[in-house]
């Protein structure tokens, strides 16, 4: 093993490096706000780090999803609520053509009306929202309905699917969000379209007994219609208290993750501060170093 010439030397650049790596460790912390930037800056903390992450990243794509749902809910509860006011037209419509005063020319009259608003409602039952169809279950580019006067309901069979579409909850487990047309418009014993195409009908046939049939049904459907409404509210709610959770567990996990990476500015100063007054300290009392050679000692 050779020995170094100046071992006073080889310490001085010992030191030098030394404090070199602790000034460029804390420029680097400053510069990005960080503590640790690669697995070597504190590797028992790493397997934490990586964790942290993935849950972030997992609270923030839940978070995605449920805009994305809140869009579409607050879309489906407006376009029930314009439903059951288009419902209640057509009853204050029937009870016009109720009365006996009515000539049949007038009924006729009220049935056009009556159609109107029919179409109006297969309208509500069609809406979409950012191009997808949120009555028409998993069947989402197919609209449900569409005007056919020559059926019972006076709208073809509805076009969609089941309504299997869940939502996962940043707590746990998923909820459901959606349902069907032909839950809410069509419902066996309390359909919505067909209660106002028999009351259509009835005003075309001047039938008097079918048109009190009709109103009768018409209220059995708004009762449905409006329980429809209220489901999405609840919906509405649960949505919204999803959203406000996934602000409150990715508050906590920045938290936690900034706790482990970030950089303590204050510190980092303060050694970077120590690590240049230490080269500096270090090059002037090497400056003081008497410069002596073998040559100095011979004569």
């Amino acid at each position: 093993m050779i020995n170094s010439i100046n071992p006073s030397a080889d310490s001085f650049l010992a030191d030098i490096d030394r404090l070199q790596a602790k000034s460029d460790r804390a420029q680097r912390q400053l510069s990005s706000g960080l503590r640790v930037t690669k697995a070597s800056d504190d590797p028992d903390q790493v397997a934490s780090m990586l964790d942290i992450s993935a849950s972030l990243a997992r609270n923030e794509q839940i978070g995605v999803n449920l805009s994305r749902v809140k869009t579409e809910v607050d879309g489906a509860e407006q376009a029930l609520s314009a439903a059951v006011s288009t419902l209640e037209q057509v009853s204050v419509v029937g009870a016009q053509g109720a009365t006996f005063s009515q000539t049949a020319a007038t009924r006729a009259a009220l049935a056009s009306q009556v159609q109107d608003l029919l179409e109006r409602l297969v309208a509500n039952a069609d809406t979409s929202v950012e191009g997808r169809y949120v009555f028409s279950g998993d069947s989402d580019q197919t609209a449900p309905y569409a005007i056919d006067l020559a059926t019972a309901t006076g709208a073809t069979p509805y076009a969609g699917s089941a309504a299997t579409r869940q939502v996962e909850d940043p707590r746990s487990g998923v909820f459901s969000v959606s349902q069907t047309a032909q839950q809410i418009f069509d419902a066996p014993g309390a359909s919505v379209v067909g209660a106002v195409n028999a009351l259509r009908v009835a005003r075309v046939a001047n039938d008097d007994a079918g048109i009190t049939a009709a109103i009768a049904a018409l209220r059995s459907a708004h009762d449905h219609l409006s329980q429809s409404l209220s489901s999405y509210g609840s919906i509405q709610n649960d949505v919204a208290d999803a959203i406000a959770e996934v602000k409150t567990i990715g508050l906590r996990l920045t938290t936690s993750l900034s706790a482990i990476r970030d950089a303590d500015l204050v510190s980092a100063t303060l050694e970077l501060n120590e690590a240049r007054l230490g080269i500096d300290a270090a090059f002037s009392a090497r400056a003081r170093v008497p410069r002596t050679s073998l040559f100095d000692f011979l004569g």
